[in-house]
């Protein structure tokens, strides 16, 4: 890099400066509060440990708006917004600051995105232990974290309940009207509950309570 290097172009996009400086190619972008900080204007020359404390600070900068915009979408893990920042090619150091930044005011928080994630996941798709913390890990929540709220939502709910909610939700595959299709069905109805996390005994008697259920409504 040469001893100074001078501001060739400032166009504003997006909210943000894009600053063109005389050594590269590409432009910066730069926060407009970095701007109006370092009175920065076309023109102007910098000297080489200025430009590295600007690509620094708009570096900084860039990150954490990502990381706003992206809690703004939907809660994350912690080792998830890591990894989507490393994507970004941040600097492992920026990222590290940034994310403690959020961690310190409370903004990411893996234990309360685990327990949101685990009650709405039992809600919407009913599942045991094994599909919960897998749901989790997926999200990249700590195992020992994923496990322990999982076995915290789970509490002591009867997994043949969950079981039955499970096949409820999906009840139009489960319907047979002959002996051999009630085999067939039946299968099917424990390969599903396995993917759920569901294991055989609970499994089975939440397909024969249902099987009842539809032998009431239609004898036939």
């Amino acid at each position: 890099m040469a001893d100074t290097v001078r501001i060739t172009g400032m166009k504003e996009r997006g909210g943000v400066f894009q600053i063109s400086l005389s050594d590269r190619s590409d432009p910066i972008p730069v926060d407009p509060l970095i701007v109006a900080r370092h009175r920065l204007k076309e023109g102007i020359v910098l000297t080489s440990p200025q430009v590295a404390d600007l690509v620094r600070e708009a570096e900084l900068s860039a990150c954490d708006r990502e990381v706003a915009r992206l809690l703004a979408l939907r809660p994350h893990a912690i080792g998830e917004v890591r990894l989507k920042l490393q994507r970004k090619q941040f600097a492992s150091d920026v990222v590290t600051g940034i994310v403690r930044k959020y961690e310190q005011k409370g903004l990411l928080d893996d234990g309360h995105v685990a327990m949101m994630l685990a009650r709405a996941t039992l809600e919407r798709h009913p599942a045991g232990r094994s599909y919960l913390v897998a749901v989790l890990r997926r999200k990249m929540i700590d195992r020992e974290l994923a496990e322990q709220t999982v076995d915290l939502v789970l509490g002591d709910r009867d997994e043949t309940e969950i079981a039955y909610a499970a096949l409820m939700q999906r009840r139009r595959l489960f319907v047979s009207s002959t002996e051999i299709e009630v085999e067939s069905v039946r299968r099917k109805a424990y390969t599903f509950l396995s993917r759920r996390g569901i294991g055989y005994a609970p499994a089975k008697a939440a397909f024969e309570r249902l099987l009842k259920e539809q032998e009431k409504t239609d004898p036939q």
